[in-house]
């Protein structure tokens, strides 16, 4: 930060330069208070985001959990499909051979 001391218009105190931008002595501690506030509430937001980000990435983590204990469930369900399907094509075929080996009714 520049800071140059310069004569202030008639009787106003001391005029100075911060950061290319005129302040008069009296106004200094205005001026200090509302950059103190400015960072200070930059500091909070900054926190307030860390905090929102954290509670971000738990949420995407706990949906990454449900996700793939449901993809797990779908498996295991799907499994189970196939080993009762392959069963009910077991059955059919020994039905269809029993079916095969039986002498055949003959309408009159």
């Amino acid at each position: 930060m520049q800071v140059l001391v310069a004569d202030a218009p008639s009787g106003s105190g001391e005029l100075l330069i911060m950061n290319d931008l005129p302040v008069y002595k009296r106004g200094r501690n205005k001026i200090q208070e509302a950059i103190e506030e400015a960072e200070q509430k930059k500091r909070k937001n900054k926190i307030k985001n860390r905090i929102s980000a954290a509670k971000s990435r738990a949420r995407s983590q706990e949906h990454t959990r449900f996700l793939e204990e449901k993809v797990e469930q779908l498996r295991n369900e799907n499994a189970l499909l196939k080993k009762l399907l392959s069963l009910e094509r077991e059955v059919m075929q020994g039905k269809k051979a029993k079916q095969c080996l039986e002498p055949k009714e003959q309408h009159t």
